[in-house]
């Protein structure tokens, strides 16, 4: 920014602390993006006639110091938002395998059935991308990291986890276990359950993008099955609401924050 619009002791600080940072070897572009930060605030500052002292009276070290603490506590709020993903992502995707077939069950009289090894394979991939994703946040947190690396490290677990579910899916019809069947009652009963918890884990996170997901994902298919279109133009429809029912409640999920 034009620093001619700032006063002489806001301009003297601005220079004190690039010779401090130009002595310590920091590389120029870097030393300027600090300076235009801190030109930008302490302008802000003085056209809001706040103390700009609170700045100007400090050594450029105490103000870095400040800046570093800053730093510190914006990255532990970030974890904390990051780390309520971890449980809402596996407990979610639990959630929507189980959902559309107790759904068919409750609706339609089938019995659902699921193969020890399927229930045991999710058990042990759900535990590993717990694991998992707390080693990553636990890992950027205590690292300096770019927003691209930090975002990628904590996406590995998501995408190992993804990987291992279909393997274990492919794998569930070549390995012979047992099957534990959920009949009538037992489906009212896991129904209900599941949609409790789903609507808990909402308002925890406080997003509703699973009910939704849940809702686009199981109603349209069951509703158009009883329509005379084709089963083609059935799954093409459906596909097409899914994507408007999710699209839509992003949208306005969008709108609102905009104007909060």
């Amino acid at each position: 920014m034009d620093r001619s619009k700032l006063s002489s002791e806001s301009n003297r600080f601005i220079e004190k602390l690039r010779l401090y940072l130009f002595s310590q070897g920091i590389e120029q572009s870097d030393i300027e993006e600090v300076a235009d930060n801190l030109a930008q605030q302490l302008y802000e500052m003085e056209q809001n006639n706040e103390p700009i002292e609170q700045i100007t009276d400090k050594s450029p070290q105490e103000y870095l110091d400040i800046l570093k603490e800053e730093a510190k506590k914006t990255k532990k709020t970030a974890d904390k938002s990051i780390s309520w993903l971890i449980p809402y992502i596996l407990i979610g995707a639990i959630i929507f395998m189980v959902f559309g077939d107790v759904l068919r069950g409750v609706l339609y009289g089938e019995i659902v059935a699921y193969s020890f090894f399927r229930i045991l394979s999710t058990v042990v991939i759900g535990l590993l991308f717990i694991a998992g994703s707390a080693f990553a946040v636990r890992y950027t947190s205590k690292n300096q990291l770019s927003g691209s690396k930090e975002y990628m490290i904590l996406a590995i677990p998501a995408a190992i986890s993804m990987l291992l579910f279909i393997a274990a899916y492919f794998m569930d019809g070549y390995v012979e276990t047992s099957l534990v069947t959920i009949q009538s009652l037992g489906n009212m009963i896991l129904l209900g359950i599941v949609t409790v918890i789903a609507i808990l884990l909402s308002v925890w996170a406080k997003t509703w993008i699973l009910p939704v997901i849940l809702i686009a994902w199981n109603f349209p298919p069951l509703i158009l099955e009883n329509t005379p279109l084709g089963v083609d133009m059935q799954a093409f429809l459906s596909i097409i609401l899914t994507v408007l029912i999710v699209g839509a409640y992003i949208y306005l999920e969008f709108q609102e924050e905009q104007q909060g």
